[in-house]
Order: C-alpha cells, then structure tokens, then sequence
C-alpha cells in the first residue's frame, strides 16, 4: 500500500513543475517571436479589451501593454485620423478589412493588414472583433520587389537594343519598348504575338531550329542572324542572342533574348567587303580577287577535269590618253572598256581589272571555250573608237595574252605568269592575242578593227 506523499515529495513535485512551466514559457515566448497573427477586441472608442495570444512577438507587446489602451495612442500622430474613419465604416457597414499602421515597443513602425466584424456582448453592448497580422516584412519585400522590377524595366527601356521573353509556343510575354519601336507595332498589338508574324517562312523555319537547339541542350546562343518584317513590311537585319527561361522549378518555360538591328552594320560589311574585292573605278573585281578566283577555278577544274582559260589584256597607247586629254577622260574611258568585256564575256566568265589599263578574263566554259573567238571578239570592241564627253578617241587597241588550265599551267601562278609573258609578247605586235603553248610563246592569227593591226606570224614549233 503506497503511503501518502511527505512535505518534501510535494515541494519536490512542485520544483519539478516549476522548471517544466519555466522551459515551456521558455518555449512559447521563442514560438511567440515568429506569431505575425492576432485577435483582437475592442470598443467604440477603441479602447482594447482582449489580445490574444498572450504575447505578439513581432510587436514586441503582452496583453497587459495593450487591454485597456486605446488604440490610438499605438498609431503615428498622422495616422490617428485614419482609425477615426475605420471606427466610421465598422460602425456603418457591420464591418471593415485594411491596412492600419502601428507603433512596436522598440518604437519601430508597422503595417497591420485587419479583418473585423461589428458584435454585441452579452450585456448587449457593441463592441468590434478582428483578425489582424503583421505585414511589413511581406511588404518590405513586395516593395523591394516592385524596386527591383521598376529599376529592371528602366535600365532595359534605356538600352539601345530590344529585350524580350516568349513563351515554349513563341508567343510574345515581355519585352522592353526597343522591340515594338524597332518592329513599327504598339505594345498591346505585340503582347501575346507569335514571333513567326515577323518573319517569312524561312526565317521562321531557322529559328524553330534554334529554339529547338537550345530547348533540348540548355545551351544559350550568343549570336545569330536572320531578317526581320516590320509593320510596314520593310525588313532588317537582327542579331540575336538567346537563352532558354526556367521557373523557379528549373523547368522551361519559353525563351529570352537580346535582339539587336544591325542592318547598317551588315550593309557597312558588305561596302567593306565590296571595296576590299572590287575596283573602286570600275566596278570589276580587283587583283585580289581574280587570284582567289583563279585559284577556286583551277580546283574546281582539276576535280572535274575540265579545262579553263586566262586572258591577260593589256591597252595600247593609253598613255596617250592621259597625256593628251587628261586622266578623267582616261578614267571615262577604262570605265568604257570595262563595260564593253562585260558584254563580250558570259555572266559566268570572271573580269578583273588589275591596276592602270590591265584587264584579265577567266574563262569558265570548259565544253567550249572559244577563247581565240572570244579575244578576237575583245581585240575588236575594244579597237573601235571611244566618244567621251565630245572627244573623240580612236587610237586604242589592246594586246591580249592566253593561257589554257592544264596545257600551259597547273596552278595559278604559272598560269598567271604564262598569260603575262605571252601578253608582252603580243604587245610588241599591238592589236592581237598571242596563246602560251607547250611552255612556249607562239603568234595565233587575231584580228583588230579600225585601222588595229592583226598578229600575222603563223604558228612557230
């Protein structure tokens, strides 16, 4: 039979007790730190006749600092107009939710987001009953956030090129106001837009394949180019770099990029280019890219066995010109001479002008290449008189030399040398084409029009 507890069991007990209350309001004040939520009772007059929990850690305050005080003297003096006007709208509509701003126990302000309803006690008196929390972190971030995102959208409205997002299907969910300005639309005509709208088929086809490309890899692209359609269906150029878009899952959801209009760079390219394999003169191409040209040529025939020729002109008496009429007429005249091998030749043959009053001609027609017809052809036109601006030029001819891929050469320089002696070689004759053959320079009859005299050496062994 167990005896009734001592004196010192029962103070045991109650010292046990005390420590576990102790650990536990320990524990409940800790938890009571994070509680953002409360509920609330007050009067008419605002005076506070319930808080519950017992403690509201985020406001630093007990029940005892709150029962019996009026809410107003918890407020910025500025705000204190705003309960009189919440105790308005309770009163009038049976209820009222909002924002109200209070002041912790450190002095610190905060924003309570509320909901509450007009009620009777048992003694029949009014008396209101809410909800509340505390937001100001909440709101601290969302404004951070709206911070963030007006900062974000100004630094990509003050670049000069376009940013934009879409989704997996290619419609359009953002972009920042360089992409309508560039594409001649509004902004409410581009949100939800497809990108294919702004480009032809195979625009749109090359970048299906991009978008796939880095769908199923993840890898980003830096840059690629294709042509865009404005509004008015004018087109340019875009440089474009791409990356994939992922939630905060890590799952794709669309694309993002830069787009960038460079059409006056690709047109500044192509006069760099254009100026870098062309005559400035002219218009033909250059000594520069005759030889890649020649050397292409000789590749293409040694894969096809397939012959081709090289002329080499050069023209007579145009020293003459400069001399006697000035170097704008005889700029006018090579112009004249240039125009005149373009009629000649096939679209496929390739003219050059070498520098001063030197031309080359490859010949690309390796079926049947004519190349005497053809250089009797040049040694006529370009024998017949030339009018430049009332002046009337009739002493030039042209001496032209040859040479055939393979006969008499198997690269491009030798080919190139080959053609050169052998227009020499004319050149003491004037008005005539002379062929280098079997690694020898031979005469073949040519014929020249007025007053241009014809090689009339036969054919040496």
């Amino acid at each position: 039979m167990i005896g009734k507890p001592t004196y010192r069991d029962l103070e045991q007990k109650i010292s046990e007790l005390n420590m576990r209350l102790g650990d536990y309001c320990e524990r409940f004040a800790e938890i009571s730190k994070d509680i953002t939520e409360f509920v609330f009772e007050h009067d008419l007059e605002g005076n506070f006749t319930e808080l519950t929990p017992h403690y509201t850690g985020r406001l630093g305050l007990y029940r005892e600092d709150v029962v019996g005080r009026n809410a107003r003297s918890m407020m910025p003096k500025h705000y204190r107009k705003q309960f009189d006007d919440y105790l308005q709208r309770v009163i009038s509509n049976g209820k009222d939710e909002g924002l109200m701003q209070v002041i912790s126990r450190d002095g610190q302000s905060h924003v309570i987001e509320y909901t509450n309803i007009l009620v009777r006690d048992r003694e029949g008196k009014e008396m209101v009953q809410g909800v509340a929390r505390d937001v100001t972190e909440r709101l601290e971030t969302e404004h951070a956030l709206i911070e963030s995102d007006t900062r974000f959208r100004i630094i990509l409205d003050s670049i000069e090129d376009g940013y934009f997002e879409v989704d997996l299907a290619g419609n359009f969910t953002f972009f920042n106001s360089r992409v309508p300005e560039h594409m001649g639309y509004t902004e409410e005509e581009m949100v939800g837009m497809n990108y294919r709208r702004l480009m032809d088929k195979t625009s749109a086809e090359f970048v299906f394949s991009a978008f796939h490309k880095i769908f199923t890899t993840g890898e980003s692209v830096k840059s690629m180019e294709w042509e865009l359609m404005k509004k008015d269906g004018s087109r340019f150029v875009a440089d474009t770099s791409i990356s994939l878009k992922k939630d905060r899952k890590g799952d794709p959801v669309g694309f993002q990029g830069i787009i960038r209009d460079v059409t006056e760079r690709k047109r500044f390219e192509q006069e760099l280019t254009y100026m870098a394999y062309h005559d400035s003169l002219t218009g033909l191409f250059n000594r520069k890219a005759f030889v890649e040209k020649l050397t292409e040529t000789i590749r293409e025939a040694r894969r096809y066995e397939a012959r081709r020729a090289v002329l080499y002109l050069d023209l007579d008496s145009f020293k003459k010109v400069n001399d006697v009429h000035g170097h704008e007429i005889g700029d006018r005249l090579l112009v004249e001479v240039a125009a005149r091998l373009r009629r000649i030749v096939r679209e496929s043959d390739y003219v050059s002008r070498l520098g001063g009053d030197e031309f080359s001609i490859i010949l690309t027609n390796s079926r049947d290449l004519n190349v005497e017809r053809v250089a009797g052809r040049i040694v006529e036109e370009l024998c017949m008189p030339y009018h430049i601006m009332d002046i009337t030029i009739d002493f030039i001819s042209t001496s032209i030399g040859i040479s055939i891929f393979p006969e008499d050469g198997h690269d491009a320089e030798v080919l190139l040398k080959c053609a050169d002696e052998a227009m020499y070689r004319a050149k003491e004759r004037k008005s005539c084409f002379i062929r280098c053959s079997d690694g020898r320079v031979a005469p073949i009859v040519g014929t020249g029009k007025a007053g241009a005299r014809s090689c009339k050496a036969s054919r040496r062994s």
